[in-house]
């Protein structure tokens, strides 16, 4: 099954999984929560690091076995990363980013879980960083979608992007513990 393939599949039917397994484990530590942050940090400026794979693997099954830090899954204009059927451009790297961006910011703000403008403009945010970093490394990666997000960043109008043309909201229940 291609990444793709895995990635759709993952999000669409977690949720479902997630609701019939038993929790196995307690809420993440400190030093966990530490090294979640570093690792998502290390992501956005080397996303072609000789550990981002392993990287990305620990992060992602990590967000999916703790319970206390919940990422909301919401429609919006990083859905084109999806799109990404052969991940050429490194779509599902960067899709998956945002949820790291989201984690991150959640476990710095703990407070901020119910601003959901904020936890989107976070995970969006830390897919620019990612993005610029690939971008530098490789000039054939490439996203108008992207582009046209830092250049509202830039002007200041991320936020406003996120209000626009982010479909969540506050009343949407988060992606349980256990799925993203």
């Amino acid at each position: 099954m291609n990444r793709l393939a895995s990635a759709l599949l993952f999000v669409f039917l977690a949720p479902a999984l997630a609701l019939a397994a038993p929790q196995t484990r307690g809420p993440s530590t400190g030093a966990e929560r530490h090294r979640a942050v570093d690792v998502t940090r290390r992501l956005e400026r080397e996303p072609f690091g000789k550990k981002a794979e392993a990287d990305r693997r620990w992060l992602f099954q990590w967000i999916l076995d703790i319970p206390d830090v919940q990422v909301t899954s919401c429609s919006g204009p990083l859905e084109a990363l999806i799109a990404d059927v052969e991940d050429a451009r490194h779509g599902h790297d960067l899709y998956v980013q945002s949820v790291f961006g989201m984690a991150a910011f959640l476990i710095g703000k703990p407070g901020k879980s119910d601003d959901w403008i904020a936890v989107q403009k976070a995970g969006i945010e830390s897919v620019l960083r990612a993005y610029q970093a690939m971008r530098h490394a490789d000039d054939e990666v490439r996203w108008p979608e992207l582009d046209k997000l830092e250049s509202a960043r830039r002007a200041g109008k991320l936020e406003q992007i996120v209000r626009d043309h982010v479909s969540c909201h506050p009343d949407d229940e988060a992606i349980p513990p256990g799925t993203i």
